[in-house]
């Protein structure tokens, strides 16, 4: 069902001359029955006055029966208009609400109003007339960004597949008050020394020169790096990663595997606190031979205060354990 009425199908002869031959042929019968019951000296005039009333009549009731067409066609036109509008009205005032309900709850929010109302001012601008990929990428990192809002307001985590780098910076760069790292070398290092390891990727680097920033303004940046090994401790590739974020203000401590407190050995794993409030965590995949660089198999970000209490103590504990970089 369209809603749109179907035209009427072309007639043959027009309307008014319809009218018009009906009219003639009522006034020519009316003539001759008058002609014929009316006798006297007058019976022409009398037959033609009334037969010429009687088509006028004829003509006025055809023409009153088109009047009636038309208003029974207007008011049905007027009534599907009238629906049409108020299932309009009714669909748009359900909008409005629904954009006016999201929007009080985004000014309730904690949040920054202004990001949020660029975001869908932006999404706004997506036109048909883009092509469907960018239409599918765009709706992809929308759907992404939900589901990570969800996972870490709901779930108290969020979980990415494999390693991150959007996270990592965001949280380096909005760091307030402190920066906690344990940094493992099934993390960090790629080989048997830390040529070519994490430090010296781009992210890497971009991540210490936020941390240098952070020293700037005032924030304490620890790290702890824990090797596997203490021939590690000496090769010079080490010493330049350690000596680079010290001379940027990182406090470096170092702790071998096996000067690890033993109840935290066997769960060590690589994670930054920012603020005591949040902690970010590596999950490398296991690593098959000292030449095989290591490989994140997933990043977790955790808000929920227990477990984030639990890693604060635990860096407590190897912080105490291990010694200044020397």
């Amino acid at each position: 069902m369209t809603g749109v009425e179907p035209e009427p199908p072309p007639t043959l002869v027009p309307r008014i001359v319809r009218k018009a031959l009906v009219t003639v042929l009522v006034g020519g019968v009316s003539y001759l029955v008058s002609n014929a019951l009316i006798h006297g000296p007058n019976e022409n005039p009398w037959s033609l006055l009334l037969a010429t009333f009687i088509s006028g009549v004829a003509f006025v009731v055809q023409f009153l029966v088109d009047v009636d067409d038309q208003l029974q066609t207007v008011r049905k036109e007027q009534s599907r208009q009238h629906s049409k509008t108020h299932t309009l009205v009714a669909d748009s005032f359900t909008r409005i609400n629904e954009a006016s309900k999201l929007f009080g709850l985004m000014e309730m929010s904690s949040l920054h109003t202004r990001g949020v109302a660029e975001l869908v001012r932006n999404a706004t601008k997506i036109r048909d007339d883009m092509p469907d990929l960018v239409k599918s990428l765009v709706h992809h990192e929308i759907s992404r960004m939900a589901k990570f809002l969800g996972e870490l307001t709901d779930g108290r985590y969020a979980l990415y597949e494999g390693e991150d780098r959007d996270w990592l910076l965001a949280l380096a760069k909005n760091t307030q008050v402190s920066l906690d790292a344990i940094s493992l070398t099934s993390v960090d290092a790629r080989d048997t020394e830390f040529a070519g390891g994490f430090w010296h990727t781009d992210l890497g680097q971009r991540y210490v020169k936020l941390q240098r920033d952070l020293v700037q303004r005032g924030v304490r940046v620890r790290r702890v790096f824990v090797m596997d090994r203490s021939e590690r401790l000496d090769s010079d590739a080490f010493r330049r990663v350690w000596k680079w974020q010290a001379g940027v203000g990182i406090e470096v401590r170092t702790l071998l595997l096996t000067d690890a407190p033993p109840l935290l050995r066997g769960s060590l794993s690589d994670f930054i606190l920012f603020d005591g409030v949040v902690y970010y965590e590596s999950n490398p995949a296991p690593q098959l031979g000292d030449d095989i660089a290591p490989v994140i198999h997933s990043t977790i970000l955790v808000r929920d205060q227990e477990r984030v209490r639990e890693r604060v103590e635990r860096f407590s504990e190897l912080w105490q354990a291990a010694t200044p970089a020397a």
